[in-house]
């Protein structure tokens, strides 16, 4: 690995409400982490509400960790991994 290359976490999301959406992120707004949603080219703050209502909800999302506690954010949002 090339030094100063970070190492980026991902999991597949599903939700089927907006309901949903709203828990995932008040779940994520307590991470200290870097997270964003990506659903193809567009990319959006997992912390903003707005910002993951705003993808297809039918289509595939991918939450993407940059640092912090990646296993133990998993296990709090595991109800929303595909």
């Amino acid at each position: 690995m090339a030094e100063g290359a970070l190492t980026v976490n991902a999991v597949n999301l599903k939700f089927s409400t907006v309901n949903e959406i709203q828990e995932f992120v008040w779940t994520i707004m307590d991470y200290n982490g870097d997270t964003d949603v990506v659903q193809g080219r567009k990319s959006v703050d997992a912390k903003s509400i707005l910002g993951v209502c705003s993808l297809d909800m039918q289509e595939h999302m991918e939450l993407r960790v940059h640092n912090g506690n990646f296993e133990q954010l998993k296990s709090k949002i595991s109800k929303f991994i595909k």
